[in-house]
């Protein structure tokens, strides 16, 4: 995908947004409900998710609707498409690798992080930073970068943007997990941005995900739009992205399935090991009178599964 390349048009568009009345705002959403309806319709396949009319809008005021909807398409099916599925168990999986960056970079932040789940970080990963980042300039410049890299480095961005924070979140007790997370889910304010796109860069270099620990890249599915996308400027077809996106949903509907299973047999596992007992000495009742043992062999055996029984073992 192409880079807006906007430097020169950041103050001309926040005069026209500054300067505009109720009426025009009223036709700006418009504009905005239309093309997200257009861009779904187009794609049914893709989910709308809470946050996504930030990334539109951004194209949208950069763009005009015309030019917006192919670029809205583009970054839906080859950008953010792990988290256009029915399920943010993907969006999930990408928080993942934050803490594994941070750990390369910096083995003593991670650990003092280790009691805080990543899911400080879903707001502003999951809409490019649209939702996050109040000033327009600076989601403008960050789109600018971000669209010409591939998906992984806005994780990678949110890496450095904790690693920036050091001090402040060394500040905090680890026993405040609460705290920690309240702290990280907010972006600083002011933001270094172009600071912070220099980190994000020099990390992914640095510590690229093929080497990231604990296996979390390999946790990544094959079809990740984060394992498909790795080339911003390759040439991939609509078709193929479609494809993609159908084999996602059925890896998502095949973990449900196993999830659900996994459940079931937590929720029965006493039952289930009652009577695989049960079955276990009927079996062996029946291999026993076929042998033609003695009957106190039988009267062991009965002890053995009253005792499976009462310890409660299953």
């Amino acid at each position: 995908m192409t880079p807006l390349h906007l430097g020169t048009s950041y103050h001309d568009i926040m005069t026209k947004i500054r300067s505009s009345t109720d009426k025009e705002l009223a036709v700006k959403k418009d504009e905005l409900s239309r093309l997200i309806k257009q861009v779904l319709r187009n794609y049914p396949m893709l989910s709308y998710f809470q946050g996504y009319h930030d990334i539109v809008q951004v194209l949208l005021l950069v763009l005009g609707e015309q030019h917006a909807a192919p670029a809205v398409a583009e970054v839906s099916l080859f950008r953010i498409r792990d988290y256009m599925l029915p399920s943010l168990s993907p969006a999930l999986k990408h928080l993942q690798l934050i803490p594994a960056i941070i750990e390369k970079a910096d083995p003593a932040l991670r650990r003092h992080l280790s009691q805080t789940q990543p899911f400080f970080a879903l707001a502003a990963t999951l809409t490019l930073y649209a939702h996050e980042i109040q000033e327009y300039s600076d989601i403008a410049r960050l789109f600018d970068f971000l669209l010409a890299r591939e998906p992984i480095v806005s994780i990678y961005l949110f890496a450095a943007i904790a690693l920036s924070r050091k001090r402040e979140l060394l500040d905090i007790p680890v026993d405040e997990p609460e705290m920690i997370h309240f702290t990280l889910s907010k972006l600083p304010y002011p933001l270094d941005l172009d600071g912070l796109i220099l980190s994000a860069e020099q990390l992914f270099f640095d510590h690229p995900p093929e080497s990231l620990p604990s296996g979390v890249w390999k946790r990544i599915p094959e079809h990740s739009v984060l394992k498909t996308s790795r080339d911003p400027f390759g040439s991939h077809t609509t078709e193929e992205a479609l494809e993609l996106l159908e084999k996602q949903a059925q890896h998502l509907r095949s973990e449900e399935r196993r999830r659900k299973a996994l459940a079931l047999l937590r929720k029965h596992r006493r039952t289930i090991g009652s009577v695989a007992v049960t079955v276990f000495v009927g079996v062996v009742s029946i291999w026993i009178r076929k042998k033609g043992f003695d009957a106190p062999i039988w009267s062991h055996l009965s002890r053995f599964k009253a005792a499976f029984l009462h310890d409660g073992l299953f």
